[in-house]
């Protein structure tokens, strides 16, 4: 009798055990992870790193370096400013009709602008920094090409006739005074009209003159110490532009008759500048090219292309395409992209100045006659 609680405690215990055992298995076994579970765990690990790495590279913010591209459209006549890095077009200004060429001061604060009003000929003037018109210039004849002397204080002006646009030469006007028959009129230092239909010129750092004529085969140089036309080189057809880098031993003309580029020696003499080389290969009626002008880039817009030229080797070294034909290009102060501009549609196409990719196609439209570039940090502060 005495045995049946004991055995009946006995049992308990067992069980009691027990239940303990299976209970501890299962806390343990739903503390370790199946490996179905550790999978989908990587897997959500992965998926969230590269939602992380997409946005970090593509929705990442685009920098506004304060480069601006300044380009003069025929239809309309406005001025159009656009932010390449951000592909925004900031300004369209009405400015005049006839626009047909821009240019900066070399203080960068203030743009010149020639163009043809009704049978009034006027170089509109521009603060870069609030692009507001200043003053307007009056001028003997149509206006048809500008160049600042490096001191700020003269302006080069081709002078077209009004009846028949033909440019025979150009003016020198003093930009510190005023004509004492018209204050709307600048005093003219020197005017030479010995050319024919002169169709580009350029001032130099020691105030050498060169002009282009459509209808001689020379480039002409002035020597502005003396208002004197010292020398003309021929370069055997007739020149459509004129590129003048800042480094570099050469400046350039390019010939579309012939489809050349001639090489130039620079000088600070302009009895000692000689032709130095040519290069054929086809029509470039603009070039732009890198800091050290070791490297040219030339849109042509027959062949749709922009060629990209070693200077030394008098070479064309890349070929890079184009959706459409281009005739202006300008190239970004940081030496990384070029911006040649479709004449078909007005787009601006961002390229990358090694690869030739365009990384960016800015949609405007018009006929541009003119594009220049500038950083915002090189103009002048008012205090």
């Amino acid at each position: 009798m005495t045995d049946k609680p004991m055995d009946e405690d006995k049992d308990k215990k067992e069980n009691q055990e027990e239940s303990t055992t299976l209970a501890e298995d299962s806390v343990k076994a739903s503390s370790v992870p199946k490996k179905k579970d550790v999978k989908l765990i990587w897997i959500s690990v992965l998926g969230l790193f590269l939602i992380i790495a997409f946005a970090v590279i593509f929705v990442r913010p685009i920098e506004d370096r304060g480069i601006r591209l300044w380009l003069l459209n025929h239809t309309p006549d406005q001025l159009v400013i656009v932010n390449p890095d951000t592909a925004e077009i900031e300004k369209e200004l009405l400015i005049a009709d006839g626009l047909v060429q821009l240019i900066f001061n070399n203080r960068k604060d203030t743009a010149y602008i020639a163009n043809v009003v009704d049978v009034s000929n006027r170089i509109t003037v521009l603060d870069t920094r609030t692009y507001l018109k200043s003053e307007t210039i009056i001028v003997d004849g149509v206006p048809q090409g500008l160049a600042i002397f490096n001191d700020d204080k003269r302006l080069a002006v081709i002078s077209g006739s009004k009846t028949d646009f033909m440019a025979g030469g150009f003016d020198i006007l003093d930009l510190t005074r005023q004509s004492a028959v018209d204050p709307n009129r600048k005093v003219v230092l020197y005017r030479e009209r010995g050319l024919v239909l002169t169709t580009s010129i350029y001032v130099d750092e020691n105030g050498n003159i060169y002009c282009l004529d459509a209808k001689d085969s020379r480039v002409f140089i002035f020597d502005s110490k003396i208002n004197k036309l010292v020398k003309a080189i021929d370069i055997g057809s007739a020149p459509i532009s004129l590129y003048y880098p800042e480094g570099g031993k050469y400046f350039f003309v390019t010939s579309i008759d012939d489809e050349s580029i001639t090489y130039f020696t620079k000088s600070e003499d302009p009895l000692k500048i000689e032709k130095a080389g040519l290069l054929k290969y086809m029509r470039f009626r603009n070039i732009v090219s890198n800091k050290e002008a070791t490297l040219l880039y030339a849109p042509s817009y027959e062949k749709r292309i922009v060629a990209v030229i070693d200077v030394e080797k008098r070479k064309v070294v890349e070929e890079f395409k184009l959706p459409e034909g281009s005739e202006i290009i300008q190239i970004s102060p940081f030496e990384d992209f070029i911006y040649p501009v479709g004449r078909d549609t007005g787009k601006i196409y961002v390229m990358d100045a090694k690869t030739g990719k365009i990384v960016r196609e800015i949609s405007t439209s018009g006929e541009f006659r003119d594009i220049k570039v500038i950083l915002n940090s090189e103009k002048p502060s008012y205090y």
